[in-house]
């Protein structure tokens, strides 16, 4: 009898969450205002996790976009999917400040491998696959993730151990980079690497000027940009592009 209670009580705050939006949808401005700076601490806590400790975050770039993101969200919002507002404009948010990221390269800034594979089982399929939206890009990121961990998985490797290694500094990303280049473009190179499902690290001294203590440092970083240059991973290999090899 309390579970009924209790359902009917969440059901009835649930009703009266989605009519606020509606209202707002219709038209009703000082209630969106309100809305939004309600829902300031949430929206700051979704630019936090994506750009970390920054002087001034509420006066940032970022933040903004993130306040415009967020009213877009209640614009766009469609009930009819499933889908909880907040997880549909955490993605709004999410997304648009990737975008910018990308668009400005913003103090050398990349995007991490975790930002893609953070688990939201609330954001469903069905709402990512709309041909309509941008989530596509977002999904089929995700997607390719999920594939490239399965080819990492042959060299004993993991996305989580990809993420810890990765190089933090541009440069060394670009030199790990340029060396996957070299590695997939020479046959005879490529070939060492499947059969010792690691880097040829002898052969690679005839063709870079690196010590194998760097390469080795390196090689789970390097290791995961042959796999994707030597793939189908055409967002992955966007992004990498986009974001390193500049």
């Amino acid at each position: 009898m309390i579970n009924l209670k209790l359902r009917s009580m969440r059901k009835q705050e649930a009703d009266s969450f989605l009519d606020i939006i509606q209202k707002i949808k219709d038209g009703d401005v000082l209630l969106r205002n309100k809305f939004i700076n309600d829902y300031k601490p949430f929206i700051l806590k979704c630019v936090y996790k994506l750009v970390g400790k920054k002087e001034n975050l509420v006066q940032s770039d970022e933040y903004s976009i993130a306040l415009m993101a967020f009213n877009e969200a209640l614009d766009s919002y469609d009930a009819d999917k499933n889908i909880k507002f907040i997880s549909f404009a955490k993605e709004i948010i999410r997304r648009r400040i990737i975008d910018y990221i990308r668009s400005t390269k913003k103090n050398n800034m990349v995007i991490p491998f975790s930002y893609f594979t953070e688990n939201d089982n609330n954001f469903e399929e069905e709402y990512l696959c709309d041909t309509s939206s941008d989530y596509c890009s977002y999904y089929d990121a995700k997607e390719e993730i999920k594939n490239l961990e399965q080819k990492m998985n042959e060299y004993n490797m993991t996305i989580e151990e990809l993420i810890n290694s990765s190089p933090k500094h541009q440069d060394t990303r670009l030199i790990c980079l340029n060396v996957a280049k070299i590695i997939t473009e020479d046959e005879m190179l490529f070939k060492k690497f499947r059969e010792k499902k690691t880097l040829p690290y002898n052969e690679l001294r005839e063709h870079v000027n690196l010590c194998r203590r760097t390469l080795e440092k390196n090689r789970k970083f390097i290791i995961a940009m042959v796999l994707i240059l030597k793939s189908d991973l055409d967002v992955l290999k966007k992004y990498i592009f986009d974001t390193i090899g500049r």
